[in-house]
């Protein structure tokens, strides 16, 4: 009964073996595997990829600097050339709401292009009082910005129960904060490495807590990540934790059924 709630598994490094990482997927216990999309054609991506694989769930998105139109052509994931309408874009999810399991990833990203911030705050109010509307999760991007989004988060009414806050990179006192707000984290396999995710999960209590890769970042190992690897974060939290695995993925089980389901 594992989960990962993000990977990006439209990306070009799956393109010669999605079938393997699938069954790998599958054998390591993954009962679920959402998709997320960053822009226009990646969504499209995704759609088709869930009608191929039953394990696959869809998580539509518009990443802050694919918004702004300035994102790279070395990322891996389909691009979309220009500045992305939004309205367009959310016309779309509306129209496919039925396929759509959550919204994301969104959210802001300050690391690389800090000198837009009010226009990617913009963005991220309209993003989320549309989620408000159609009522789906939201999975939030928050890279240097943690601060902002958690801000702009709770000055905006969404259900925080219903808000993921991925690979959340925040200092101790914002993590605290939000922790205690209700708001959900992903915890990606790297935990294994970087003490950060280890103090995110001690501060967290385990209802609030999900399990993701961001394929093909994030591996706890050399090279790339695929869902399989979720088995890393599960024996990680179980040992911080000081439970069983089997209690930790019984109980990020219901809290991926409550939250998406």
């Amino acid at each position: 009964m594992l989960v990962d709630i993000h990977a990006h598994l439209t990306h070009e490094l799956f393109k010669n073996d999605l079938n393997e990482v699938i069954e790998r997927a599958k054998k390591a216990g993954l009962k679920a595997i959402l998709v997320s999309g960053v822009n226009p054609q990646d969504n499209r991506k995704v759609l088709e990829l869930i009608k191929k694989y039953d394990i696959l769930k869809a998580s539509l998105g518009i990443y802050p600097i694919d918004a702004l139109g300035l994102a790279s052509d070395e990322t891996g994931l389909p691009r979309h050339k220009g500045i992305i309408d939004l309205e367009k874009e959310f016309d779309f999810f509306v129209k496919h709401k039925n396929e759509i399991t959550a919204i994301g990833e969104v959210g802001l990203d300050y690391k690389f292009r800090a000198d837009y911030k009010e226009q990617q705050k913009q963005n991220f109010q309209k993003i989320i009082d549309f989620t408000k509307k159609i009522n789906k999760p939201l999975i939030v991007h928050s890279r240097m910005a943690e601060f902002d989004a958690f801000e702009i988060l709770e000055s905006s009414s969404i259900k925080k129960s219903k808000v993921i806050l991925h690979c959340f990179q925040g200092r101790k006192h914002i993590l605290k904060k939000a922790a205690d707000a209700g708001y959900n984290f992903s915890i990606p396999p790297v935990i294994v490495k970087l003490q950060h995710f280890q103090l995110l999960t001690e501060i967290a209590p385990l209802s609030q807590l999900l399990t993701e890769t961001d394929s093909p970042w994030l591996s706890p190992f050399p090279g790339r990540n695929e869902p399989a690897f979720i088995a890393e974060s599960i024996k990680k939290i179980a040992e911080i934790k000081k439970i069983t695995e089997e209690e930790v993925i019984k109980i990020i089980w219901m809290n991926y059924q409550n939250i998406f389901l």
